[in-house]
Parts: structure tokens; sequence; C-alpha cells
């Protein structure tokens, strides 16, 4: 990579920085602030807690990172895309989490089990609060989506990025940080996040069409009238 793609490479991965920023938002909004509505129903009684996916339930740290990271690196424009795509979907789930707040139970948790000690942090860690829609739910999806979309990433990441995705997805209800309901209400803001802005760019690819036939007659004019 060239000093000036390299430079180019980090100018945009520094936009990283809005996920963080938008985050803090959500740590004003992670405690208890009246009444918090349950979602739990009897699907989600029958599921199990399973220590181990606290695993995948973490990864979702590294995950976004390196999957953002190399997205920039094979398709700017997508990873843009993806960038905004993000901070506005999280900024609608804060909102949700204003005015809608949501609980989830929690099993109690004792043992010296590792596993079962990165259970305990990530329950110290973060209120069983502003739970619907799931984040980890959102943005696995939108990085999901981000890489099934372009084609300038191989078919073997696609999968991986997939399969990693659905993983974390599945770990937030076996670590019971979310219920099913949590997952929907992901999904539905992650695919209207995605259609407006697929309106929004279809709108201004059709304006640019329209100026350029536009201009290309006057051009055409022009060049007769210098003759």
């Amino acid at each position: 990579m060239r000093l000036t793609s390299w430079w180019s490479y980090c100018l945009a991965c520094s936009a990283l920085l809005l996920i963080p920023l938008v985050g803090l938002i959500y740590v004003q909004l992670n405690q208890a602030g009246g009444m918090a509505y349950n979602l739990v129903t009897d699907l989600d009684r029958q599921i199990p807690f399973v220590k181990g996916f606290v695993v995948p339930y973490l990864s979702w740290y590294g995950f976004l990172l390196v999957g953002f990271l190399y997205l920039a690196y094979k398709d700017r424009r997508n990873y843009y895309r993806t960038l905004i795509e993000f901070v506005i979907g999280l900024l609608i789930c804060y909102g949700i989490y204003a005015i809608y707040q949501t609980t989830v139970p929690r099993p109690e948790v004792t043992g010296t089990d590792p596993l079962l000690q990165l259970v305990a942090w990530v329950y110290r860690s973060d209120q069983p609060f502003n739970c619907f829609p799931s984040t980890h739910v959102l943005t696995s999806y939108l990085m999901m989506r981000a890489y099934l979309r372009t084609t300038r990433v191989e078919t073997r990441y696609k999968i991986i990025v997939t399969a990693i995705s659905l993983l974390i997805i599945v770990s937030t209800q076996f670590v019971k940080q979310h219920v099913l309901l949590d997952i929907v209400g992901a999904v539905l803001v992650a695919e209207g996040v995605v259609y407006a802005m697929d309106r929004v760019r279809k709108g201004w690819l059709t304006e640019s069409r329209i100026k350029v036939k536009v201009r290309t007659p006057q051009s055409n004019l022009e060049g007769g009238l210098r003759q």
C-alpha cells in the first residue's frame, strides 16, 4: 500500500470514532429510570442459559472492529455507508430506550468457573436495562448485510462474517442478555435503515443522471455555436 493510500485508509478508519462517541448516549441511558417493561415470553423461558455462549457474545467487540477495518480496505464506499447505517441505527435504538425502557431477568451466576466469571463480568458491566432493540443484534446484522452486498470481498469471507454474526445474535439469548423480541426489534430497525439508505442512494443516482442528460444537449449546443 502506497503512503498516500495508507494515509487515506487511516483517515477513513478514524471515522470509526463516531461509534464510541455516539455510544456515550447509551452510558447515560443504561440505568434505572422509572418503569421498565419485561418482554419475556414463554418461548424465552424455554431457552436455557449456556455459559459457553459468553465467548461469541464478547467476540462482538473485536468482530465489529476487524469487520470495519477490512471493509474499509476492500470497499471504501460500502464502508462509509455501513458506518452511517450503524450511527443511524444506534441513534434510533437510543431514542427508543429513552421513551420505552425494558429489562431482562438474569439468572444468578456463582462459581469460579472461568466462563461463569466472564458472564458475571458482563452482568456487572452492563445493567439489565435498554434491551429492546438489541444493539448487539443490530450491529452484527448490519455488518452481515454489508458483507453480503459487496462484490469486492471473497465469498469465503462473506460466509465467515455471516456465521459469526448469526452466532453473536444467538449468543444474546443463551447468556440471557436479551429476549426474542429484542432480536425482532433490532432486525426491523436495521432493515428500515438499510431501506432508507437505498432510497436515498437511488434518489441521488436518479438526480445525477437527470443532470447529465440536461448538460449533454447544452454542451452540444455550445459546441455548435463555437463552430
